[in-house]
């Protein structure tokens, strides 16, 4: 199974609440005819939830072919950054399957600032935030309510029911999606005005909580899927358009980004979101270091950024026009990535390694970690500019200052209770940081809250094992950053 050889890797290689304002992540805004509803044709449930509630005492411490390219070296701090200008190739769609409709966005976002909803307010003003967290073992991904933390619907990705799903993007109108280890990508709507009628029986047939899982052919909120080669990882939406401002915003013409490796190289995808058809592809040299690109993200333009397991490079591929250039890690150790709200790439590697590239100087900052030896694993910036970081080999969620680079805390099983093999870190809307474990209880996400330091546990997922932008976030934080 990929999922254990991906831990047999790790094994190897060695605050305040933020009241609402709008940053895109994973929100769906009730407020301008839109509905969430949960009445599936086949349905049997409306969701469950299994939380524990605890105080926190202490802190402890396919493969294509590209056009021709013409390579120009420029030198920075660490070393030599390969860019490189290429034609790449459009093709064609290469076997998406269930497309999605073309049906007009009907959510909002928040306004900036007040206490969330459009115009007068009132009762129909509600917001919604899920995450997405992708059951490996199982071939699904689970979508979870943050502010009741109820599962609301479990899917397959693929249609062979077993396609290893494991990263997890969200763009800003809340859909979802998430690439297969197997091989693909599948996007699939958080709302059911966006699910597709394909039997014509005039309901929306679709999930409804983990124990109503309808198989793949059947699931309605399934837009489509796109294969690609196996070993495919990383997914980063782009920010689309945004039409509209307040309640009638919306976000169209977004992109996705997703790779996959070839040989020493690594093929980088840029799809059209609402139809799954791959754009255009860029093969990039020497980025497969044996998982090829192992997380991405974008910046505020909209460029991929990503880094290859397990000793780099960091690989940039430009949206405008598909041009690359690769830059060595000073320190050979990556695992985690993330993109924070200045645009800057963060590293996490084994041994305490945490590096940050700027990409304005091209200069490498290597994080102060003092008392942690771990791994770093998924990892996201809140509102604060605060970097949460799942902590393996000593297990703990981690939380570093983005500006000085300085680990602030540690917190381990004292703050964690049964902590056992984190994966990814993830912050909703309200700046709630969650952070999955693949193996505790059989798999679930710790939810702390930074400004009471409560830990909920929600657990009843199955072997979770997702990184990257799992709830929209750090797209929208990316998009809109604050301060």
């Amino acid at each position: 199974m990929r999922g254990l050889i991906d831990d047999q890797d790790v094994r190897d290689g060695g605050g305040a609440r933020w009241a609402r304002a709008m940053v895109g992540a994973s929100l769906l805004v009730i407020a301008c005819g839109d509905s969430e509803g949960e009445t599936g044709a086949t349905a049997s449930d409306s969701g469950t939830s299994d939380v524990e509630t605890s105080a926190a005492t202490s802190a402890g411490t396919t493969a294509g072919t590209t056009g021709g390219a013409s390579g120009v070296t420029t030198g920075d701090s660490a070393g030599a950054s390969t860019s490189t200008t290429s034609s790449a190739a459009s093709t064609d769609d290469p076997g998406t399957t269930s497309p999605s409709d073309q049906t007009k966005f009907d959510l909002g976002a928040l306004p900036d600032g007040g206490d969330g909803g459009c115009g007068d307010g009132g009762d129909d003003d509600l917001v919604f935030s899920n995450i997405w967290i992708s059951n490996s073992p199982q071939g699904t991904v689970s979508k979870i309510d943050t502010e009741t933390m109820v599962e609301l619907g479990r899917y397959y990705t693929d249609a062979g029911q077993a396609g290893d799903p494991s990263r997890t993007s969200v763009n800003l109108q809340g859909d979802v999606a998430v690439v297969n280890r197997a091989g693909g990508i599948t996007k699939i709507a958080a709302s059911e005005e966006r699910c597709v009628d394909k039997n014509n029986n005039g309901v929306i047939d679709t999930s409804t909580g983990p124990n109503d899982l309808l198989g793949y052919a059947a699931e309605e909120c399934i837009l489509w899927t796109t294969p690609l080669p196996a070993a495919s990882r990383p997914a980063a939406w782009t920010s689309g358009e945004k039409v509209g401002e307040g309640c009638n915003a919306q976000y169209i013409n977004a992109k996705v980004w997703t790779s996959a490796p070839t040989g020493a190289d690594a093929y980088v995808y840029l799809l059209d979101g609402d139809t799954g058809e791959i754009e255009g592809q860029v093969l990039v040299p020497g980025a497969n270091g044996g998982l090829g690109i192992y997380g991405g993200a974008v910046d505020p333009v909209n460029d991929f950024w990503g880094v290859t397991y397990s000793a780099g490079p960091l690989v940039h591929v430009r949206f405008e026009d598909l041009s690359y250039e690769t830059i060595p890690l000073p320190n050979p150790s990556a695992y985690g990535f993330t993109v924070d709200s200045q645009g800057r790439s963060w590293v996490g590697g084994w041994s305490g390694i945490l590096q940050r590239y700027d990409p304005e100087t091209q200069t490498w900052t290597a994080a102060n970690m003092a008392g942690y030896s771990g791994l770093s694993r998924g990892m996201m910036e809140d509102q604060s500019g605060h970097l949460w970081i799942a902590g393996l080999s000593t297990s703990a969620l981690l939380r570093v200052d983005t500006d000085s680079a300085t680990l602030i805390e540690a917190l381990d099983a004292a703050v964690l209770p049964g902590v056992a093999t984190p994966t990814g870190a993830s912050v909703d809307y309200n700046g709630t940081v969650w952070m999955v474990d693949q193996s505790k209880s059989g798999g679930g996400a710790f939810v702390y809250e930074p400004e009471t330091q409560e830990v909920n546990w929600v657990g009843g997922l199955q072997g979770p094992y997702t990184y990257s932008d799992m709830t929209g976030w750090a797209l929208g934080n990316v998009a809109n950053p604050q301060g």
